[in-house]
């Protein structure tokens, strides 16, 4: 992978790492999943009226939407208003790079180095270290964010399996299946007048976390993202989420004044090392990179 690209993938990495302080922050204006079908919306319009259709088949788009909208977002924003963190949020979250590593081993006959399992173990580890449940979380709010991580696992492969050339047009026009769907269970579980309450009250915090929810976070993020999962192999672009929990750790630290400690900081030394075995080899050193280069080339 190309400097360029990698720069794009680390941009990416810390909108989205923020992103999870952000969503928490709306959380306290919105419905789990009114906060997402907004998102949608404001994803899908006006602009699809700019871009045009991709020219994939529409059981792709169909199910990118239904697995990333209402699937992985629905599991995400439940799990943190139930209790996680946003800086053990990210964290967890980033277990999508392992099952989007072992479905494109098995639907996409990908092919896995050693260096890569070691560096993917070795992250593994960081992230247990950090994610170790204790009091500021649940077991169930922590399996409603595995259970979104797998969602996105599973988007990322459709995502592949699409064929998808225009990330950006692909990005917007799935972004019109999960609003109604989203729609429909905040109206099943809250009722109609506690989310006219919701929309009737939106303050300046709600709105902005909305407005950043929908274009750095999705239309740039995710459009980077899949441009990045269609030229580069699974197994070298699904590690780097592992910066996420890195600046999401960081931007919670920042916002709610989350405790960084000892083992928090391990984690992420173990976090990075690991990330750098993956991309690199051992050692870190371009001779190494070089010989790996086949897995990065464009396809």
């Amino acid at each position: 992978m190309g400097a360029g690209d990698l720069s794009l993938a680390v941009l990416v990495a810390a909108l989205w790492g923020i992103n999870f302080s952000i969503i928490k922050i709306g959380l306290g204006s919105f419905d789990p999943f009114l906060l997402s079908a907004l998102r949608f919306i404001l994803c899908a319009l006006p602009w699809i009226f700019i871009f045009r259709r991709p020219q994939v088949r529409f059981k792709y788009v169909l199910s990118y939407g239904l697995v990333l909208g209402v699937l992985q977002f629905g599991f995400l924003f439940v799990g943190i208003r139930e209790g996680l963190s946003a800086g053990l949020a990210s964290v967890v979250f980033q277990l999508q790079a392992f099952f989007t590593i072992c479905f494109g081993a098995i639907f996409l006959k990908d092919q896995v180095q050693f260096r890569q399992l070691a560096g993917m173990v070795l992250a593994f580890a960081g992230i247990v270290t950090i994610a170790k449940i204790d009091g500021s979380s649940n077991f169930i709010a922590v399996l409603l964010v595995v259970a979104a991580a797998a969602s996105w696992g599973v988007a990322n492969i459709i995502v592949k399996k699409s064929g998808a050339t225009d990330m950006l047009g692909f990005t917007v026009w799935s972004s019109l299946v999960p609003p109604l769907p989203l729609l429909a269970i905040a109206l099943g579980i809250n009722g109609p007048s506690h989310v006219m309450t919701d929309l009737r009250h939106i303050d300046w915090s709600g709105a902005g976390a909305v407005l950043y929810l929908v274009y750095p976070t999705t239309l740039f993020g995710y459009s980077v993202w899949n441009y990045l999962l269609r030229k580069h192999t699974t197994s070298l672009v699904a590690p780097l989420t592992l910066l996420v929990p890195i600046f999401g750790m960081l931007s919670s630290m920042v916002i709610f004044h989350e405790d960084l400690t000892l083992r928090k900081m391990i984690g992420v030394v173990l976090v990075i090392v690991g990330l750098l075995i993956n991309m690199f080899g051992f050692p870190f050193r371009k001779q190494t990179a070089a010989s790996v280069s086949p897995q990065a080339t464009p396809r």
